[in-house]
Parts: structure tokens; sequence; C-alpha cells
């Protein structure tokens, strides 16, 4: 049933999920940002499983504040000062508090979500906005992003059902027991393959022509298989901890926004960095 409600799951969101990243703009930002919501909300219920109090409604004002700064670009200034801000009123509220708990966890554990949830899913917008940025046509911005989704998912993908059909060794117990050496390794290749793969339909030019070469496109997909498999156990880690097997069902046989995208919260800056860095410089 789990596996019947991941695919059927799979038919609903890709089709989406690809409609807004075709669009972009408000429509792609408006995605980015219930994400953003949602995913900090299952955060928090985590830290608060561990008896932490994070201010949930400050931390999330401010994931969404810096997206929309982001979104807008050219807000440097206003960043900056919007995030000294955050600092001192997260400090503060704790400093009036009428009962003291554990300010240093409370204070680190809402810092620590706006970062984690809120600045890595960010990444998914600058992905889709890196168009602008670089000077090219801004439908490519949707190519760049289906092709992080792509390797990401080829990964989840192989590493979940041939980890299951064939694994064997545990890959690291403590953290997540189900997961083996042989599911990482047949997430990796799956990853690697997409990477080469992908720009024979999303990342080309005008004329048809990749714009990733072949060397490229191969290390680029084995960087997305190594810190898309680091970001699920880095997950399980959080929810091992917090005592939590799904953070929600928010999304039917997935779990949670984190349990559907903590992959993609390393993935996509990755892939940003990546094609800012590497293809566009």
């Amino acid at each position: 049933m789990g596996t019947f409600l991941r695919v059927l799951s799979g038919f609903v969101f890709v089709p989406l999920l690809i409609w807004l990243s075709r669009h972009g703009g408000a429509f792609f930002l408006f995605l980015v940002l219930n994400i953003i919501v949602v995913g900090l909300w299952e955060f928090y219920r985590l830290m608060e499983a561990k008896g932490v109090e994070p201010s949930k409604k400050l931390g999330i004002t401010a994931a969404l504040t810096v997206a929309t700064l982001v979104y807008w670009g050219g807000a440097t200034h206003f960043l900056g000062m919007f995030l000294a801000l955050f600092v001192m009123t997260i400090t503060l509220r704790e400093l009036f508090r009428p009962v003291e708990r554990f300010p240093i966890y409370d204070i680190a554990t809402t810092a620590f979500g706006v970062l984690y949830v809120g600045w890595l899913a960010i990444h998914l917008l600058l992905l889709r906005e890196l168009p602008r940025e670089v000077g090219v046509d801004y439908l490519w911005g949707s190519h760049f992003l289906l092709y992080a989704f792509l390797m990401t998912w080829s990964c989840d993908t192989g590493a979940y059902f041939l980890g299951r059909a064939f694994g064997r060794h545990r890959l690291l117990e403590r953290v997540s027991p189900k997961k083996s050496v042989e599911g990482a390794v047949a997430g990796f290749l799956a990853s690697v393959g997409a990477g080469i793969l992908g720009p024979l339909w999303f990342v080309q030019d005008a004329n048809g022509v990749a714009l990733l070469t072949l060397p490229q496109s191969a290390l680029l997909g084995a960087l997305v298989g190594i810190f898309g498999q680091l970001g699920d156990l880095v997950e399980s880690l959080l929810k091992r901890d917090a005592h939590i097997k799904d953070t929600s069902d928010t999304i039917p046989g997935h779990g949670g926004i984190l349990d559907r995208f903590d992959s993609l919260f390393f993935t996509a800056p990755v892939t940003y960095y990546f094609l800012l860095l590497a293809v566009f410089r």
C-alpha cells in the first residue's frame, strides 16, 4: 500500500511541479513558500518532541521574508538588515520570556530551522531564477530545476527499490537501519546516469547542443548522488533523535515535506552553484 501511494502521489505531484516550474515567477515562488512553511512547521515539531521550544512564528516569518527578498533580487542590504533584526529578536524573546527553560537551545533551533529548511529550500528558487542571473532565456530555469529533480529522484528511486531488493550490508545503522550500502551504490549510479542523460532533454541551447560537457554532467550527477543521500541521512538523524518516524503525512506515501525534500535541500544548492561556477562562469 505504501508503494502504491508513493507512485500515485508522484503522478499527481510531478505534473504540477513541471507546470509551476515552467511558469516560474510568482507561481513557483508560491510553491517554495509553501514548502518552507510546512517544512519549518515539521522541523519545529521535531524540536518540540525533544523538549525544546523554538519560536515557530518568528522562524517561519523570517524564512518567508528571506525567500521573498531573494526572489526580488538586488536587496542585499535589506536582507542583511533583516537577518540582523531576526537574530536580535529571537534572542530578546528569550530574554523576556516569562518562564526560562533552555534559552540557548530555543534560540539555536529557531535559527537553525531558518537555515536548514528556509535557506536550503530557497536554492530551488535560485535555481529557477538562475537565467536572470546569467543572462539566458528565462525558460531554461525550468530545465535547470527539472534536471536537479531528475538526478535527485533517480538517486532516491534507485536506492529505495534496489536497496530493498538486494540490500545486505547496513550503510549507517545507528542513523537509518534500513539503508544499505547496495542501495547507496545503486542510488549513486542512478544519479550519475541521470546526470549524463539529463542534458539530452533539459539543459540545451537553442541549437540543441547540451550546455554541459559529458565530464561536467557526470561530475554533477556524482555530486548529487553523494549529497542527496547525505541530505536524506541528516533528516533521518533528526527524526531518530526525536523518536519520530515521519515528520507528517502531508504527502501520501512519502510522509512530510522534510521526508520528500530532504535530499533536494542538499542537491539544489549543489546544482545551483555547480551551474553558476562551472558552466556559466
